[in-house]
This record gives structure tokens, C-alpha cells and sequence, in this order.
């Protein structure tokens, strides 16, 4: 897994204690998510985040010392979310796959949906990514997270790969599959191509040739 300090990816809230700030919190940190989704992008105030769900200035600044802090810490939030959901995908896939070519569909299609699912927060934090290093660092610490799970899944079928050098055939095949997939998603600056194709043949096609170039010898 890439070695990335921890420094840089600690999320800066003061996480409450009791009840009542558990909530305020919770409106916090749901208003930030509201205003990237519909936005696309982080271009908002704290004032409008507290106006949105009816939180104080102050109490807004007694858990972030600045809107950016805000946004890492829901960063973190939908990071953790999305790569609990892709982890499960890939425990369900190993599974139920029979050999390695059905075990690459599988994990095409997790990846795939688990990214779709949070696209709409995903887009705007990868946007971000580009000026804000603790961001980059946080979106690169999780996906290495993932690279190294679905790649491992792909290697307990060694056998079965045809390559001559199957650690890194399995590692182009993630960068392959990732890539093709965020691009769809919009992910990144250039989001003029987003959702062009159809979704499940993108998913079919993109399992098919990951699968094919494993079990194909050089």
C-alpha cells in the first residue's frame, strides 16, 4: 500500500461529545454534503452552511477552523463509506466467483456501483484533490486501500493468470478498470465526457477485456 504520513490525512473536526452537539454536528456536516452534491463543487460559505440547516457561525467554528477543515472531514466521511461498501463487494465476489474470469466481472461490477453510488460527493472532493494536498493525500491513501484488496483477490487465482508477470498484470488491470470507471463517473478535471455509453455495457465490456488480457498468455 502506497506509504502516505498520517499527518496528512487526519481529519481536523473536535469530534462532540454530547447529544446535543452530536446533532449540530450531524446538520453540519449534512448541509456541507447538500451544497457539494448540488453544487459540484465546493464554491460555498460557512454562513450558507449554517443557514442551510440552521446552525450557528459559532458553532460551526467550535468543530472546524475553517470551511476546508469542513470539507476533509466529510472527505473522510464518504471515503469511509465507499470503501467499506467496495471491501464487502470484493468479500462477496471471492465468494461466489467460479475461477478468475467471473471473479474479475464480479469486482468490475462492485467497483463500478460502489463508485456510482457516492459519484455525485466523489466528483467534487476529486476536483479539490488538484489544490489540496491533504485531500489528494486522504483520496490516494483509500484508493490504495482497495488497489492492494482487489489486486490480492485477483493473485489467490495466480495459477490461472497467463502473463508472464501476473503482480503486474493484476496492478494494470486495476488502473485500467478504476480509470475507465471514473471517467464515465466524471471524476478529475475534465468531466466533459462524463456519462457518455451505457452504463452495464461499459461494466460487461470492461470485466470482459480485464478478464481476457489475465488469461491470455504474452
Amino acid at each position: 500500500m502506497t506509504d502516505i504520513p498520517s499527518a496528512l490525512t487526519t481529519t481536523p473536526a473536535r469530534a462532540p461529545r454530547q447529544q446535543r452537539s452530536q446533532a449540530s454536528f450531524e446538520r453540519m456536516m449534512a448541509a456541507a454534503e447538500e451544497l457539494l452534491r448540488e453544487r459540484g463543487n465546493d464554491d460555498f460559505t460557512l454562513q450558507e452552511v449554517g443557514k442551510r440547516r440552521k446552525v450557528s457561525i459559532g458553532s460551526i467554528y467550535c468543530r472546524f477552523d475553517s470551511k476546508d477543515d469542513l470539507i476533509r472531514a466529510v472527505q473522510a466521511r464518504v471515503l469511509e463509506a465507499v470503501n467499506a461498501e467496495q471491501l464487502d463487494s470484493i468479500a462477496k465476489a471471492e465468494a461466489e466467483a467460479n475461477g478468475l474470469r467471473q471473479l474479475v466481472k464480479l469486482l468490475v461490477n462492485g467497483t463500478a456501483e460502489a463508485l456510482r453510488r457516492h459519484a455525485e460527493l466523489m466528483r467534487p472532493m476529486m476536483l479539490r484533490s488538484t489544490s489540496d494536498p491533504i485531500v489528494a493525500a486522504t483520496g490516494k491513501r483509500s484508493y490504495a486501500e482497495v488497489s492492494e484488496r482487489v489486486q490480492n483477490a485477483m493473485l489467490a487465482h495466480r495459477d490461472e493468470i497467463l502473463q508472464e508477470d501476473p503482480d503486474r498484470a493484476v496492478r494494470s488491470v486495476y488502473h485500467v478498470m478504476y480509470a475507465a470507471i471514473a471517467g464515465y463517473l466524471g471524476f478529475g478535471s475534465a468531466t466533459t465526457t462524463a456519462w457518455e455509453g451505457d452504463w452495464d455495457e461499459l461494466k460487461e465490456d470492461l470485466g470482459r477485456m480485464c478478464a481476457a488480457f489475465l488469461l491470455t498468455a504474452d
